[in-house]
């Protein structure tokens, strides 16, 4: 954050410059703020908007990012994209391309945005680099809501059920919450969650979004998290990479044609399905890197996401599987 010195003076501009400082600086939330200046959430949300427009804060972009209009344009024709943006990444490091993926995806986001939209949200480490570069705006008609359960790591906030509450602070919103894991215990549990009414009301409410936002995955051992949060075993992954599966979007494994595959841990999943994602208008998928190739394919092919935020490296090489194994799209 940075502060203009103009009319320094002035009691109002003073007042909205305290409020910015706690937000961006302090990291206070918007209810936090609004319990210690004694004003409503939507009120702190109205303030920090004033603040940008004003010119008393200013949001600073800290890396340029050149985007390959080339492989966007291959991408959009191949796989009928409404929208793709590829990053050029040049020699820029993992985590720096994360924060590239975020602020892309993020500006994307808001462009399209309305009054009384419905968002869904999933999880995953770009969608968490996502959020973090959304600026905060008063957007107190629309909806958050939460597509997928979380996976059980509360006290991170790149996975589960963060990532919908974040949205919603930022977006000085209501948000609708699942309070489910991702992956129950048994099928027969899975169904006896989804009796209770809280849940239920949510994932139909979730099945309405205009815009769903959604981290690709992949079964790939250093990045798949249910099996670093010990959801599934490795004897389970062997099993799931068996059956083909390279994905995961909304908690359904999907084979490099673009097909759910029906294993077991899907029917153990709390969240909406892939089919039910068809119908929301805007999929942002926002994924990058090597390992995440095959299951951006996957994607692409199953017309899982409609608009992609990716880097070339994964770019690239999701085009030369796709060339090198056949074309078909499922």
């Amino acid at each position: 954050m940075q502060e203009r010195p103009r009319d320094e003076n002035s009691p109002r501009r003073q007042y909205l410059a305290e409020v910015a400082h706690l937000y961006y600086n302090q990291g206070k939330t918007q209810q936090e703020i609004a319990q210690i200046v004694g004003i409503t959430r939507s009120g702190v949300s109205r303030l920090l908007t004033e603040a940008r427009e004003k010119g008393i804060v200013e949001i600073l972009v800290h890396y340029p990012w050149q985007t390959s209009k080339a492989l966007e344009d291959e991408l959009s024709e191949l796989f009928g994209l409404k929208d793709v943006r590829v990053l050029v990444r040049g020699g820029k490091n993992d985590r720096e391309m994360l924060d590239g993926l975020g602020s892309v995806a993020a500006q994307f986001f808001l462009n399209i945005l309305r009054d009384r939209h419905i968002v869904g949200v999933s999880w995953g480490t770009a969608l968490y680099s996502m959020l973090q570069a959304i600026r905060p705006v008063h957007r107190p008609d629309v909806k958050v809501v939460q597509l997928i359960g979380g996976t059980g790591a509360e006290h991170s906030s790149i996975v589960g059920p963060l990532l919908a509450p974040m949205l919603a602070n930022l977006l000085g919103c209501s948000c609708h919450y699942l309070h489910a894991p991702l992956i129950t215990e048994s099928e027969a549990f899975r169904k006896a969650v989804l009796q209770e009414r809280p849940i239920r009301e949510t994932l139909e409410l979730g099945r309405k979004s205009d815009i769903a936002l959604v981290g690709i995955g992949a079964t790939h051992p250093e990045i798949y998290n249910p099996f670093r949060l010990g959801y599934i075993s490795k004897e389970e992954l062997n099993e799931i990479s068996h059956n083909g599966a390279v994905g995961l979007i909304c908690g359904r494994h999907y084979s490099i044609d673009g097909t759910e595959l029906d294993i077991q841990v899907n029917r153990r999943v709390i969240g909406i399905t892939l089919k039910e994602l068809e119908e929301v208008e805007w999929v942002i998928g926002v994924a990058g890197g090597a390992l995440k190739a095959e299951s951006i394919l996957g994607a692409l092919r199953g017309r899982h996401v409609n608009v992609l935020v990716t880097d070339d490296i994964a770019a690239r090489k999701a085009l030369e599987i796709h060339k090198t194994r056949g074309s078909r799209i499922g």
